[in-house]
């Protein structure tokens, strides 16, 4: 029985890679979220009593991360087959460097970077433990250097704070493939989400043929690219639909 833990699970992509998981019998899912009492979660977790367990994390605090981790080991006697790094926030989405507020700056790629870390390395034992060993960084397009240039003044710290997750998938993906662990940073595609309904407006007048997706779509596309991850490609950038995309 795979397992997988999801952080961020009580909305938008988070909650629908939930979703698309518990369409499988055979996958035992952990939902986390900083309010375990999300009404979303509260009734899929009554409709599926078996295969769902949510959990409170707020991964910004270090206490809730032992707490989590103390929470679940018990539940996992085999381990994490895969931990899904999926919280995310855009505090700035349209602010031009000339006006970022820098402490919110600073706040932001500390959350992509520092924070995913954190959790990454709290529950990296129960990740080794697992037969799947699977550690995935949900990423974004736009940090591609070959494609964020396109997009002037949109998501400004928000593609720096990508890419500086997309090193940490590359780099510790690196060391930690001597460990039998798949690390990937994966795009889910632009998706019709509360992080993404700002550059809605942009995106309909300068990139028209982009398609956005809808949240199930999106989780969808983030399992099966999961799922089909192996050791000899850790480490890699990954689109939704399963093809690489440049660094």
């Amino acid at each position: 029985m795979p397992s997988w833990l999801i952080t961020g699970a009580n909305r938008g992509i988070g909650y629908s890679v939930v979703e698309t998981l518990l369409k499988n019998n055979s996958n035992f899912v952990i939902a986390t979220s900083r309010n375990a009492n999300a009404p979303a979660l509260v009734a899929l977790a009554s409709k599926h009593p078996k295969a769902l367990k949510v959990i409170e994390l707020d991964v910004e605090s270090p206490s809730s991360i032992e707490k989590a981790v103390a929470e679940v080991t018990p539940l996992l006697p085999n381990g994490l087959d895969y931990l899904i790094n999926n919280a995310g926030k855009n505090p700035q989405p349209s602010a031009k460097f000339e006006d970022l507020d820098l402490d919110l700056f600073a706040d932001e790629v500390t959350f992509n970077t520092v924070v995913p870390l954190r959790v990454s390395r709290a529950f990296l034992p129960l990740v080794k433990k697992s037969e799947a060993k699977k550690l995935i960084f949900v990423s974004s397009v736009l940090a591609s250097s070959h494609i964020t240039s396109l997009m002037v003044n949109q998501m400004n710290s928000y593609t720096i704070g990508k890419a500086g997750l997309n090193m940490l998938a590359k780099k510790w993906g690196a060391s930690l493939k001597s460990d039998g662990v798949c690390t990937a940073a994966i795009h889910p595609g632009w998706t019709k989400t509360d992080l993404s309904d700002s550059i809605e407006q942009w995106m309909s007048k300068y990139a028209a043929h982009v398609p956005r997706l809808t949240p199930d779509e999106a989780g969808a596309g983030l399992v099966k690219t999961s799922e089909a991850l192996t050791l000899e490609k850790t480490g890699l950038f990954w689109h939704f639909d399963g093809t690489n995309l440049p660094w």
